[in-house]
Formats: C-alpha cells, structure tokens, sequence
C-alpha cells in the first residue's frame, strides 16, 4: 500500500505508459528516500575521502565520485561540508554531467543552475581550465547558486542572474557544452519531496511544457557548431521529455540526437526516443529523470556569423544599470572595470607564498584579469567578456574588497586555496573543540607575527582569521556560523 497521496491523474497516466512494470514502479513509493553525496575531487580522490569519512558509505554506479549515505549521518553538519569537501545531490541527477561529459578547457553553460549540484560536478570535471557560466534566472536562488559555487572553491566561474533569452542574445554560439535542467514539473522527486505533489496537476505540466520550449530555444541558440546540448528534467510526464524534444528536432535540423554509453545498467530508453534516457526509482537506487545529449553540426551557425561576437576588448567591461538586485557586491556602483589595487597587491605579497604568487601572476592575478565592482574584486577567467546589460553577480572568484589602506580577502578566495599556498595557516581536526568556536565566529588566541591566516579543518580551508597581537580576529562568514 502506498503511504503517499499520489495524484489519480498521475497514477493513471503511469499504469498507461508502464503496463506490466506498473506494480514495481508504484510500490518504490514505500521505500524511503535515498541520500547522497559528491566529492569534490578539487581537493581530494574519493579514495581519499573515503579513508578519512567516519561514516559508512556505498558508491553510486553511475557516478564515480558520488556515493551513498545513511540519513541518521548528517552530512551536512559536519565540519568538512563548510570546506565544500562534497557536495549534497540526489543520486540519480548526479547522472547528468556523464551525458554532457565536460573536458578541461571546454567553455560550458549550466543554463538553470541553481542550487548549484550540476554546476559543482561540471566545475569538478573542468579542473579549473575553460570556464564554467553558472545562471538562474530567480534572484534569490541565484544568490544561493553564487554561495554554493563560492564554497566549491573553483577558480573558472561566472555567475549570472539572467533570463535565457538574454544571455542568448550576448553570447549566440559561444559554448562548447549547454546543460538545460529545465524546470519541470517534478513527478521523479514526489518520494524524495512530497510538498511537490501538492502543486502538481495536468494544466503545471502544460504550463511547464511551455515555458520549456522557451528556454530550450535559448539553449540551443548558445551551442556552438559541433557542440553539445543536454537537455535534462525531473520528472515523468512525457510533455516534458520525449515529445519536447521529437518536437525540437522537428524544427531544428541543425540539432541531431547524440548516443551517449550508459555509465551502469538499467538505465532506460524509450522507444519513441532511444537515445533519451530515463531513470526510474524501481530500477535504480534513485528518483526519477530523464535525458538525452543533442549534437549541433558544424555548419549550424553559418546564417549566426552576424550576430555580435560576445568579446568586444577590456575597454568593454562595463555593465548597464538595472532594477533587478545583481549582487550585494554590486551595491553603490554599476561599473564593472579592469584594475590595479595596491592593497590587493600588499596582501598577496604578505599572505601567498612566493611560489604561489609566481605560478598565478601571470594569470590569475594580473591585472587584466581583476576586475573591480565597486570596492569588490574578481579575478575573471576569460578577460575579454563583454558583460554589458547582463546582471552578472560574480564574473570570476570573488577576491574581496578593498577597504580604507588594507584588502579584506573573501570567504571564496580562502576555500580556492590550499594551506602550501600561503605563508600562515591554522588547522583544526574535525573533532577539535577550537574547530567549533571558530565556526561560531568566536576569536582564537594565537601566537605569531601579525598576519593573515588561512583556517583549515585538515589541509581543507574553511575561511579567513586575521592574528593582531597574539589573537585570532574571526573572519569566518556571519552567514555561515553554526549557534
């Protein structure tokens, strides 16, 4: 007996489409959810994580740095998950990112990013070369997304708040790789998400169809000739799935279907769409999704070549006014500008290590990559975007901000580092009682010259303390700290 109150529409429609595989499929409704876990191979192998987690843990199939874990651990209160060691996602959308299958280098696109679990998997796969455009359209989500991107610790990330169609008129044909997560009507998270059921009906599906063939429009016009484009959702309803795309490749010749190996077995493919997958809660260890890759031919642009090419020189960089709130960075200016800041350089000369400093100069923190908004700096990845009339809430990592004679470094720029790449740091176990007081915001005695300090939980930064006459002023985030 199912305990959920599933909707009759949804039953119906379900007992239809999956015949004799109907019974197995309603009765996963009372196994309880499923939890997992990504390891951000950033900073370490799952190896690694593996020999150092308390807890008990099982690998997910299909993806080789997730895993699965028991609700009664808690994950998320542990110290190593302030250091952005793993990341919390539910298993089967961790299957996503192997269809869209990033490569160091690539210029990729998470077009409905937010929370942020697909991005954190591209940006992992990326290994800081290429670039990463996270984007979500909803402010406060994409606020969320930024946060989450900030405690990955990538170094290659732009975060944007944008409509899909914006940022296709900014940068048509641009990316080697467009993730749409699109957003649907959630029928695959009913067991892990109950509340879901209570906003689903058969006119939210028609409502999400639409909106989907929108967005999906926009996606596509952001592929480059030979790229990808992996179209992904949440649920079931076939108005979402195999008939938005047959409709798609219906009117868009340019776009072909791509087969993609399946990364474990029982992953399913519909007949009307066989090289889309589905993922089903009584054939997998997960909830329900559906994807599929689609491949753009080279000559898919030849009628775009007129289209404004989103690089317009460092002379560009600046940004249009707006209503909609960018970022709390952006608060008493709109100027986005490249600069020089000798208090940014005082800091990096007192706190990097020379070898540090020497191997990012050149790059990372030269001045063609910084660029101010405000009083707030970034170091961005590709110096030459045009960001004008996009709300952009972080174009690059977010380095800090510059106060009256001194840098105050970000929260972002301490979980990019490693403990090898500054002059002072402070390390903590996970069960050391100075750990907790730290992450209460509380200040630490701590001998040493006056300096910056990097604070880790093993070799894993957690954030900033500045040492002023033997004590330890705490820098770690007001947001962040546990009560």
């Amino acid at each position: 007996m199912v305990s959920l109150k599933l909707p009759q529409d949804f039953i119906n429609r379900m007992e239809k489409d999956l015949k004799e595989d109907f019974p197995s499929f309603i009765a996963s409704y009372d196994s309880p959810r499923l939890n997992g876990l990504r390891v951000n191979s950033l900073k370490l192998s799952p190896e690694e994580f593996c020999k150092r987690w308390p807890f008990e843990l099982e690998p997910i199939p299909w993806a080789k740095e997730g895993f699965y874990y028991h609700y009664t651990t808690h994950p998320g209160q542990h110290p190593y998950h302030a250091a952005g060691i793993y990341y919390l996602q539910e298993p089967s959308a961790m299957a996503v990112v192997h269809y869209l299958d990033p490569q160091p280098g690539e210029h990729i696109l998470d077009l409905a990013a937010a929370p942020g679990g697909k991005s954190t998997g591209i940006a992992a796969r990326l290994k800081g070369e290429g670039l990463l455009w996270s984007n979500e359209i909803h402010p406060g989500r994409a606020r969320t997304l930024a946060q989450n991107m900030d405690r990955w610790g990538a170094i290659n990330v732009i975060v944007s708040n944008e409509s899909p169609d914006q940022l296709a008129k900014h940068l048509p044909g641009f990316f080697d790789k467009v993730l749409l997560d699109a957003p649907c009507s959630g029928e695959g998270m009913f067991r892990k998400d109950p509340d879901v059921i209570d906003e689903w009906s058969l006119a939210h599906i028609e409502s999400c169809a639409r909106r989907q063939t929108l967005i999906l429009e926009s996606a596509a016009a952001l592929v480059k000739p030979g790229g990808r484009l992996v179209y992904s959702t949440c649920t079931f309803a076939p108005e979402e799935n195999e008939e938005m795309i047959l409709r798609f490749l219906e009117s868009h010749s340019e776009f072909k279907a791509l087969p993609i190996p399946d990364p474990a077995p029982d992953f399913v493919h519909p007949s009307r769409l066989t090289d889309a997958v589905r993922l089903y809660p009584h054939h997998i260890r997960g909830e329900g999704h559906f994807m599929i890759a689609l491949i753009r031919t080279e000559d898919a642009l030849a009628s775009d070549q007129a289209l404004p090419y989103p690089f317009q020189g460092k002379d560009s960089l600046t940004k249009k006014s707006s209503k909609k709130k960018a970022s709390p960075h952006s608060k008493g200016s709109s100027r986005l500008a490249n600069a020089v800041c000798p208090e940014l350089n005082t800091f990096l000369t007192e706190a990097l290590t020379l070898e540090m400093r020497t191997q990012l100069g050149s790059s990372f923190f030269s001045p063609e990559h910084i660029l101010a908004f405000g009083d707030h700096l970034y170091s961005n990845p590709i110096p030459e975007l045009d960001f004008r009339g996009l709300t952009i809430l972080r174009p690059g990592l977010y380095l800090g901000e510059k106060k009256p004679g001194r840098f105050q470094p970000s929260q972002a720029l301490a979980l990019a580092l490693t403990p090898d790449s500054v002059t002072s740091y402070l390390t903590f176990s996970p069960s050391d009682a100075q750990l907790e007081h730290y992450l209460r915001g509380e200040a630490l005695p701590n001998e040493g010259p006056n300096s910056w300090v990097l604070v880790t939980v093993d070799e894993f930064p957690l954030g900033w303390g500045k040492r002023v006459n033997g004590l330890l002023k705490n820098h770690y985030p007001k947001e962040f700290r546990i009560h």
